[in-house]
């Protein structure tokens, strides 16, 4: 009585249920586990960090190096931005670094002040280091309408040192997009090459950048001179002149971004090009009043009048509107000597 009769002969019925059910324990937690991380938007690693981080993009060693060493935990967190673009955060205590992936046009205002190092090395990018933190811009030519941003922590390390790590990082996440799109990645550079500020000497008549005369400049500073950058043939690049006591990260006298080619200043520009110069090798520059006034949030297009070439330039300066006109031409003329317009 009260005694449930078995069959006999069972086989191997027994072990066989154990494993399905095993089978379905591991199905159901890792369910859950995926179910938690996509309401919570944080993977449950245990305060570890995982091999990479940021939809797999961000190697460990380079955050491990990156962040302080202590016992707080790691948290990683993807999800999406109120644009609905994916975007991610590796935290360690008080240390985070943000990344994400965004569409494109930015129509950012002030623009030309997202970056003040350009990335160089071919890439259509550039650096803002601050004092406490490294912003990053990189646009993706291979992902049609896409851009990378990463914003990484700075104080306390040496400022060339956190400019290496938001170019590695920005790179890290560029092309780990850039291979879910299909196309080819950016090359990593072996090391990267940050600007420094370095004296012009105007007695001798040396111009920074390069592109106002010394006579002019030493009316308009009160001390000596400093250049922060230089233009060259990259997608983006940079010149500035620094006054005694200005910071690399400060405006000074002026500032000249220029833009090899149009995609890359939609990119970012809510407003594109104001003005249009054309450029011709047999003729002197041709500048109108209009072409020499501010371009706010747009840019003055340097085009060759045979040919493809073409240059974006913004200029930002200090003084009257005179000084500023006379800083943008001579920045427009010494761009426009580069292009090799027929």
């Amino acid at each position: 009585m009260g005694e449930i009769e078995r069959p006999a002969n069972t086989g191997g019925r027994a072990p066989r249920l154990k494993k399905l059910w095993a089978a379905v324990a591991l199905s159901t937690a890792a369910l859950l586990i995926a179910a938690w991380g996509t309401v919570n938007d944080k993977w449950p690693w245990g305060g570890a960090l995982p091999a990479r981080a940021c939809w797999d993009s961000l190697d460990r060693s380079l955050l491990t190096k990156a962040a302080p060493s202590g016992g707080a935990p790691w948290e990683v967190t993807e999800t999406k931005d109120r644009w609905g673009d994916p975007d991610c955060t590796v935290q360690r205590g008080d240390w985070r670094l943000d990344a994400t992936v965004m569409k494109t046009p930015l129509k950012a205002d002030m623009w030309w002040g997202l970056g003040t190092v350009a990335l160089r090395h071919g890439l259509p990018g550039m650096l803002k280091p601050n004092r406490n933190r490294v912003d990053g811009w990189l646009r993706l030519p291979q992902c049609r309408d896409m851009l990378a941003h990463v914003n990484v922590p700075s104080a306390g390390a040496d400022r060339h040192a956190a400019s290496d790590f938001a170019a590695r990082s920005l790179l890290a996440v560029a092309n780990a997009q850039i291979a879910r799109c299909g196309g080819k990645p950016f090359p990593v550079p072996r090391s990267f090459t940050w600007p420094a500020p370095k004296p012009v000497r105007l007695s001798r008549g040396e111009t920074p950048c390069g592109v106002a005369d010394a006579r002019t400049v030493r009316k308009w500073a009160e001390g000596p001179v400093r250049q922060f950058g230089g233009f060259t043939d990259d997608p983006v690049s940079r010149c500035s002149s620094l006054e005694e006591g200005d910071d690399a990260l400060n405006l000074g006298l002026f500032s000249e971004l220029v833009l090899r080619d149009r995609a890359t200043l939609d990119a970012f520009s809510p407003t594109g090009v104001r003005a249009r110069v054309q450029v011709s090798s047999t003729r002197p520059l041709k500048l109108t009043d209009q072409d020499l006034r501010f371009d706010r949030d747009a840019a003055t297009a340097l085009e060759c009048t045979k040919g493809p070439g073409s240059r974006y330039v913004h200029v930002i300066a200090t003084g009257s509107d005179a000084q500023y006109a006379a800083v943008k031409r001579a920045v427009l003329t010494k761009v426009a000597a580069t292009m090799r317009c027929r």
